[in-house]
């Protein structure tokens, strides 16, 4: 069974500043939601394929400057997935999936095969991406049965095709319910229109932490000030009493272009096909590799019940084609020894002209 003890206070304090840091960086104009923990899970899937400045930016968003080698990374957070997993108590449904879902003309190195399943528990799924429209129907059918079915539509079908290598996909489901239920006949509609209700709650292996700001205050100002630090001084002042708690009854979902989120914690070569370093995930030497898409989607539901979230974190890793040649005007043609040099044929074809 896996303890905490075992896994370093700067290696969970690091994943603590990255999720703070990605909330930080959000345009928050309305209600959001996300997973840090999904994220970090597929950003992590991620870096073992990584090579030079691009793993570099992946572990310096993710862990700073930690001395953390990178198998002391992943066995963290192997450890640290296991304990949360286990420790998740009862009337607690928790689960993260992973997997690789590969373009069937290119090979997994077997590093990235081997890491991908010790440390993740993830397969690999070899699909046909000439094929979008099937293939994104399997992907968001497992993604969909991973998240309890609250997960829909990750995978866009545009995304697909001969040029997109893989797809490292990250899924998580949590669902808990209250310690102390809210009772459905104190649901009330309030001034804001949302249900609210009112009973007395108590923690749990987990807890959801409400931070109501003085009104005076103001929630933006408060948001600036959320880092690890800010955090657990809060934790450390809470104490047990009975109280009467009246929240809004509330379903949230939200969609994130981690193209656009993750450059601001200076992630920036893996989305440039001129810079990314991903020498070391396929066996294929193809130049150019690079995350073309990453998307977070999410969403979190608040009853009397209890409350439930799902989150899937896609990074899509391709290359860009040539360019296309279209044959459609006069041109020269020659057909050669490659060593040698020696012409067989040469001739030129005019499309106008008829050539037999």
């Amino acid at each position: 069974m896996a303890s905490l003890v075992d896994i370093p206070i700067d290696y969970q304090q690091s994943l603590i500043e990255f999720s703070t840091s990605l909330y930080q960086g959000l345009n928050k104009q309305e209600s959001v939601c996300m997973s840090p923990y999904s994220i970090t899970a597929a950003f992590l899937l991620l870096m073992i394929g990584a090579s030079g400045r691009s793993k570099q930016q992946i572990s310096s968003a993710l862990f700073q400057n930690s001395i953390f080698s990178e198998e002391e990374k992943l066995k963290y957070h192997k450890s640290l997935d296991s304990y949360i997993i286990e420790q998740a108590g009862v009337n607690v449904s928790l689960a993260s999936a992973n997997r690789l879902f590969v373009n069937n003309q290119f090979t997994v190195l077997q590093n990235v095969r081997e890491k991908a399943k010790q440390y993740f528990g993830a397969d690999i799924s070899l699909k046909d991406f000439t094929k979008p429209k099937t293939s994104a129907y399997m992907m968001n059918r497992w993604v969909s049965k991973q998240t309890n079915g609250k997960i829909k539509d990750l995978i866009k079908e545009k995304w697909l095709d001969s040029n997109t290598v893989m797809l490292i996909i990250n899924a998580i489901y949590f669902k808990a319910t209250w310690k102390k239920q809210f009772s459905p006949k104190h649901t009330r509609k309030g001034k804001t229109r949302l249900l609210r209700y009112s009973v007395t709650i108590q923690g749990r292996n987990f807890d959801m932490v409400f931070i109501l700001p003085d009104e005076k205050v103001g929630l933006q100002n408060i948001e600036t000030k959320i880092t690890p630090k800010f955090l657990k001084t809060i934790s450390t002042g809470f104490k047990s009493r009975f109280t009467s708690i009246a929240i809004p009854k509330f379903k949230l979902q939200s969609e994130f272009d981690l193209k656009t989120e993750l450059p601001k914690l200076g992630v920036t070569d893996i989305f440039d096909d001129s810079k990314a370093n991903f020498t070391d995930l396929i066996v294929e030497k193809i130049p150019g590799l690079y995350v073309m898409y990453a998307v977070h989607k999410a969403v979190f539901n608040v009853n009397e019940v209890g409350v439930e979230g799902a989150a899937g974190t896609v990074f899509g890793v391709g290359f860009k084609s040539g360019g296309h040649f279209t044959a459609n005007r006069p041109f020269l043609f020659y057909v050669r020894d490659v060593k040698s040099g020696l012409i067989l044929f040469i001739g030129r074809f005019h499309p106008q002209v008829r050539a037999g």
